[in-house]
């Protein structure tokens, strides 16, 4: 349940901390003391849009966290499947907005994108706002809601999985069928590209090595002049003067004066080393930089067409010679599977068939499960209504057999409602006024509260367009909600105040010039004068205060 909620500077509520309570929970007011700023600020736990508007005047940042305890197994289960864990049972939610009206979303303190707390706050929280009632009358809703009192989650889980592989083959099929010019034209494509790939017979490293080449070829000359160079001077002079041939003389030069010359020996052994050196720089000088090269400018014009192709190659399919192999690659898989698409569209279509029969055989379960449910519904709905003081009332689960499997199954579904006596059954937009359409949407929560698993629960002015022993009689159901969730209600209805386990009161003063909004809960006394100042408006009599005190006596 949602234990406790901190606000901190959003619109006029500088810094206010609301502690709830399991069970009922009302917030009352006069207009404009704060109770939409309150459900507002709900709204950005739940990953609602923010603005720089909502930032308190003269602040630079503002702060929602809502506190979640006594999470129940089956929704920290949930949680987990989005890496959250719950630990000692609690879960705090915070959310930040700064001048921008951007800002970071937070679980137990770790950041989170804020487009997942939609995902997340439904396993914790629903909000019914004032114009919630309006999603009652999109009718592609109403087959959820029936799916919520059918107990066909598993179903339809393995429903989806085929539904999902139905499709995927659906559209392979689509690609495979194309126009068969459009299929010719991308055949041949695909074999003049893997054609002129393939002729270039490119090398991995092919570029680097060409550059190196030429190189050589540019500088042919230089370099084997000094390579020659390098070569006679360290190792191989037809005179005898290399620098190797001197070192062998020293060597057996110091070999006579090892009586004079202690060092002798350790001498000529540098001597014999520097030897070796001398003819491995000589060799790989002449290896490296030594040429044969007999046209230097043929072998460039040979260079620097290669390149030419492997820069044109390099514009058309990639940016490296790796890329360019892995383009041919690619299009011969692409080639192999339109010239063998007849075989494929066969398979494919028998696999089709397959799953076609495994979703025709689910969706007749789910359907009938829905049938069964949606019997149950309208007798538990018209009795819900009913109670609600909408006497006459008939509701009726409409329930037609689609042409095509849809995402949720073959079945497509309404509402009907007749709100008084000798009136047809009709779809709820073309009958139901605003109190009759918060009506039904409370019966339907409460039809469904042994169903319903978001473990709180929040009514924003329900009781709009309803008073008197009908507002009462939404107090109790709200009540009966609270039995299986947490629900909390912003009302003008001192009926459904009335009811409530905890009764909060938002209200605004000034303070050193700054309007403020606070919210304390009331004791015994503070809700017989609240609920007096519902029944009397403007003035609180001792008639009121009578009536209040009465009313909340009735109800405990």
């Amino acid at each position: 349940m949602l234990s406790e909620l901190q606000i901190n500077n959003i619109a006029i509520i500088k810094e206010q901390t609301l502690k709830f309570a399991p069970g009922f929970n009302v917030l009352t007011g006069e207009t404009g003391a704060g109770k939409s700023i309150i459900i507002g600020s709900v709204g950005l736990i739940t990953g609602a849009r923010a603005s720089r508007e909502s930032l308190r005047s003269g602040e630079k940042k503002a702060v929602v966290t809502a506190l979640f305890t006594d999470i129940s197994s089956h929704t920290q289960s949930q949680l987990e499947q989005f890496g959250i864990t719950v630990e000692n049972n609690e879960l705090s939610i915070s959310r930040e907005i700064n001048e921008s009206g951007n800002g970071a979303a937070r679980i137990n303190g770790k950041s989170i994108p804020v487009s997942q707390l939609k995902d997340i706050t439904p396993l914790l929280i629903n909000i019914h706002g004032q114009h919630a009632s309006q999603a009652l009358l999109d009718e592609e809703n109403h087959i959820k809601y029936l799916d919520e009192f059918s107990d066909v989650e598993k179903e339809l889980s393995d429903y989806s999985v085929l539904f999902s592989k139905a499709s995927d083959i659906k559209s392979r099929i689509a690609d495979l069928t194309k126009d068969t010019r459009e299929k010719n034209r991308r055949i041949e494509m695909l074999k003049f590209q893997i054609g002129e790939i393939g002729d270039a017979s490119l090398k991995s490293g092919e570029e680097e090595e060409l550059d190196r080449l030429r190189i050589k070829a540019e500088n042919a000359e230089k370099l084997s002049k000094y390579a020659k160079f390098v070569y006679k001077a360290l190792y191989r002079n037809e005179k005898g003067n290399s620098a190797s041939d001197l070192a062998v003389k020293a060597t057996e030069a110091l070999g006579a004066l090892s009586d004079v010359l202690p060092k002798s020996s350790e001498y000529s052994d540098y001597l014999t080393n520097f030897t070796y050196m001398c003819e491995d720089i000589a060799e790989t000088v002449m290896k490296e930089c030594g040429t044969d090269i007999k046209d230097p400018e043929k072998l460039l014009d040979q260079i620097e067409s290669r390149l030419d192709l492997i820069r044109t190659l390099k514009r058309k399919y990639g940016n490296t010679v790796e890329e360019i192999v892995e383009f041919k690659d690619k299009a011969e898989k692409e080639l192999n599977t339109l010239e063998t698409a007849d075989d494929t569209i066969v398979d494919l279509k028998n696999e089709l068939d397959t799953i076609t029969k495994e979703m025709a055989s689910i969706s007749t379960v789910i359907s009938k499960k829905r049938r069964m449910a949606a019997d149950a519904l309208e007798e538990r709905m018209t009795k819900e209504l009913m109670f609600l003081e909408m006497n006459k009332v008939r509701f009726s689960v409409d329930m037609a057999k689609s042409d095509i499997y849809r995402p949720d199954g073959t079945d497509v579904v309404r509402f009907l409602i007749s709100a008084n006596a000798g009136e047809p059954l009709a779809p709820l937009a073309k009958i139901a006024s605003g109190g009759e359409l918060s009506r039904t949407m409370l019966a339907l929560k409460s039809a469904l509260s042994d169903k319903e698993k978001t473990p709180t629960l929040i009514f924003d002015e329900i009781d709009t367009g309803i008073s008197g022993k009908t507002s009462y009689k939404l107090g109790v159901k709200l009540k009966s909600c609270s039995e299986t969730a947490q629900v909390i209600c912003v009302t003008h209805s001192p009926q459904i105040a009335s009811q409530a386990d905890c009764h909060m009161l938002v209200s605004k003063h000034e303070e050193n010039g700054r309007t403020l909004t606070v919210v304390k809960e009331l004791n015994k006394e503070g809700r017989i004068r609240e609920i007096a100042r519902i029944i009397g408006s403007e003035k609180i009599t001792d008639k009121t205060l009578k009536a209040a005190e009465e009313m909340l006596c009735e109800n405990k």
